[in-house]
């Protein structure tokens, strides 16, 4: 069957039907092409990637390396002004009424309220804290 001659019914073999023949006749050499393949394959892919990724990390290396010693600065500094002093409260102030529409679509009413300050604030008139 993987002879030259034609077959029985005088129809021309198609090219399919060759290359099977040829696959079956010749299966390491086909797998010899398939690792020859994959291995250039690779290589292109080593070969074109690695140089992008090389300068990609660098760069990302160094913005790592620069933003560390700002965070080592910026919490050595946070660590002096926490003792020294706390954090302010906003200043008082009185929200409007407004609508807020909830994840599943619903739209509440918002009533009006004051935010803002502290509780030793509440003590206080309103000149007097500005003063």
């Amino acid at each position: 069957m993987t002879d030259s001659t034609p077959p029985e019914d005088g129809e021309p073999t198609t090219f399919r039907e060759k290359a099977k023949d040829w696959a079956e006749k010749h299966p390491r050499t086909i797998r010899l092409a398939k690792a020859a393949v994959a291995t250039v394959g690779m290589a292109v892919v080593v070969g074109v990637l690695t140089p992008r990724g090389m300068t990609e990390d660098e760069a990302e290396f160094a913005g790592q390396a620069e933003s560390a010693t700002d965070a080592e600065d910026a919490e050595s500094a946070a660590d002096s002004t926490q003792e020294t002093e706390q954090r302010k409260s906003p200043d008082k102030h009185n929200v409007v009424p407004h609508k807020r529409r909830l994840k599943d679509g619903r739209e509440i009413d918002v009533s009006g309220y004051e935010r803002g300050g502290s509780s030793e604030d509440e003590d206080e008139n309103p000149g007097e804290a500005a003063a």
